[in-house]
């Protein structure tokens, strides 16, 4: 223990010499501009007794007590920075805001560069509501440290809230400057100047961005889509040539430009390029890899074909080559080669969803031309191999419900338009679907109500859906309100006239009230539609 105590002692007396020294220092440069400059005065020890006090209270969290300890040491010496600023902070965690702005104006008036004064003096008076006076504090920081990042920000956000919007953006096109990362403030200034439709200090501002940083796609990219926004395909262009110029093997550029080729000289002179391009750098796969999209979206599958093939012979871990070789098939209607080739594949992607997704679909695709419930089950299996890597994905569930339904398992269709449901309270079309199966053979009064009700719902997302109208129609015809569904009916048909089902429900209604010739004519219609 007294080994202990010696040892504070020691770190007490060696931080007291320290804040003595830095202190005395302090008041030194703290001097006020009546002295004479070259006379420095006698330190009082006791205001750094009461400094240290005052610490030790505040850290402790005795703050009403640290602020007496302070005010203390300032009644010994009124004129040292540290002391004045401790007190102010002091003043302003309690809420005493008043004395806290009394107390860093004295620090400003005897230190006027002092910049954490100035920027607390701007935070209170943005509390305050006087923005004009907060903005005079963040201006004169600015004007003592230009590069003040927090002073750049509180500046553009008062000039937010004065109206003066492109006062805004200069100074958060500043604030960008100084760290890139910043991209909100970059995309903030963007939009003001195109709201102002100040093209010309977009364009200046771009210009200057892009010379600064040639190879910074996302700013190409802006400038790109003004120019084209603006028609100024031209100019668009030959930025990207003088860019790729400076980098041509950059992919993000060399696709940039085969994206502004195609929109200026359509999709084959797109092929042309990247072709080119591909052919100059071969290693570059993904490159080849846009090719191949260009290619199949051009109706060039084979050519894509042929691009994807070299592609996965040196990256055979692509899976997104994978399914676009895939899709040349089924391009061509060729399910069945598309079949084979994605099983050679697939066993190297155990975890790739949207492969297993494909395969699911391509063999939904093929038992519904066999229409047996052997295929139907392969691809069954498929999707549910698929949903247990993403077990609440939608699409596959409803691929499910599908393939679920030709297989004649009614109550596991809907208690898969249930799970659907669950997951997405607004799925329209499992609210739909589900409402049409439950009225279906002789169902009681409460099951219809229920299946309207679930209609109702479907129709509250898209209350403009042909084949939902006719589900409400259905619904409330076997509940007995005829015209109620004939009104629903008619403006399916109003929608999608030439569908035969709806049209038969319209002959039913329309039997029903006892008007066979307009029946009959209902029925003709639908029967020459299917």
């Amino acid at each position: 223990m007294l080994y202990l105590l010696r040892s504070t002692l020691v770190i007490n007396t060696i931080r007291k010499r320290l804040i003595c020294s830095i202190l005395i220092l302090i008041a030194a440069s703290s001097v006020s501009t009546t002295h004479a400059m070259d006379s420095v005065r006698t330190y009082d020890t006791r205001a750094i007794e009461a400094f240290m006090e005052g610490m030790d209270l505040e850290a402790a969290g005795n703050l009403s007590q640290a602020i007496s300890a302070y005010k203390r040491a300032l009644s010994f010496d009124p004129e040292t920075l540290d002391i004045l600023l401790s007190l102010a902070k002091l003043y302003l965690q309690t809420d005493k805001v008043a004395l806290a702005k009394g107390t860093l104006e004295k620090v400003i008036s005897l230190n006027p560069h002092d910049l954490q004064a100035l920027e607390l003096l701007g935070e209170i008076a943005q509390s305050n509501l006087e923005h004009e006076l907060a903005l005079s504090y963040f201006e004169r920081v600015l004007d003592i440290e230009y590069d003040n990042d927090y002073a750049i920000l509180q500046t553009a956000q008062i000039y937010h809230v004065l109206g003066d919007s492109i006062r805004e953006a200069e100074y958060l096109i500043r604030l960008w400057e100084l760290d890139t990362d910043r991209v909100a403030a970059l995309q903030r200034a963007e939009s003001i100047f195109l709201n102002a439709n100040d093209y010309t200090r977009i364009t200046e501002l771009y210009d200057k961005l892009i010379k600064r940083m040639p190879t910074q796609t996302d700013l190409v990219g802006r400038q790109i889509r003004l120019f084209l926004g603006m028609n100024r395909f031209f100019e668009a262009e030959a930025l990207m040539d003088s860019l790729i110029n400076v980098a041509p093997r950059s992919i993000e550029l060399q696709s940039m430009k085969t994206d502004l080729v195609k929109v200026m000289h359509g999709e084959m002179a797109a092929v042309d390029y990247l072709s080119d391009v591909v052919e100059e750098f071969p290693e570059s796969w993904e490159l080849k890899l846009k090719l191949s999209q260009l290619l199949i979206d051009a109706g060039e599958s084979i050519n894509a074909r042929q691009t994807l093939e070299e592609i996965l012979a040196v990256k055979p871990e692509q899976g997104n080559a994978v399914s676009m070789l895939i899709w040349t098939y089924l391009d061509v209607d060729d399910v069945t080669r598309a079949k084979e080739v994605l099983e050679n594949y697939l066993p190297a992607f155990p975890e790739d969803f949207f492969l297993h997704r494909l395969m699911g679909n391509i063999l939904y695709e093929i038992a519904d031309s066999y229409g047996d419930s052997l295929h139907y089950q392969q691809a069954l299996d498929a999707q549910r191999n698929a949903l247990k890597l993403r077990p609440e994905d939608q699409q596959t569930l409803h691929m499910i419900a599908n393939t679920l339904e030709h297989l004649g398992r009614r109550e596991d269709v809907l208690q898969t338009y249930l799970d659907l449901i669950e997951i997405d309270e607004n799925d329209d079309l499992a609210l739909n679907n589900y409402a049409y199966m439950l009225t279906e053979g002789d169902v009681s009064e409460d099951t219809l109500r229920l299946a309207a009700e679930y209609v109702e719902r479907a129709l509250a997302v898209n209350p403009e859906s042909a084949p939902y109208l006719d589900t409400a129609g259905w619904i409330y015809f076997k509940l007995g309100h005829v015209q109620l569904a004939r009104d629903f009916i008619d403006r399916s048909l109003s929608i999608n006239p030439d569908n035969p089902e709806v049209l038969m429900h319209m002959g039913d209604v329309l039997e029903y009230l006892g008007k066979s010739n307009e029946a009959y004519i209902y029925y003709m219609r639908a029967n020459g539609l299917k």
